[in-house]
């Protein structure tokens, strides 16, 4: 039986995979497909270009450790929204402290 999802941001999972996943993954196939047809490749290289094209698309859909809710896309869209104009320096002390906390925290 379906239940109704908490909020209107929880995602939905078919089987193993999000629908977003199969989405992103689905859309840089067929992004592959209209390429394959404006550049001739052999046989060997559309292969070799859809398999790299779905692994880039599964690459994209990973999430990192450092942020376990986005998805490598979102870091994308984040690095190339981001203001280069402005600097923010990383204290070394304050860094060292928050490693100290973390490794606190671990054990």
């Amino acid at each position: 039986m379906y239940t109704n999802p908490k909020n209107t941001k929880q995602e939905i999972k078919l089987w193993a995979f999000y629908l977003l996943d199969i989405g992103i993954v689905g859309g840089l196939l067929i992004l592959a497909s209209y390429v394959i047809k404006i550049i001739p490749l052999s046989a060997t290289m559309q292969i070799t270009y859809y398999i790299l094209s779905g692994c880039f698309g599964v690459f994209l859909c990973v999430r990192t450790p450092s942020h376990p809710l986005d998805r490598n896309l979102k870091m994308f869209l984040y690095i190339l929204k981001m203001d280069r104009n402005k600097y923010h320096p990383i204290d070394i002390k304050d860094y060292r402290k928050r490693g100290e906390k973390y490794e606190d925290n671990r054990e």
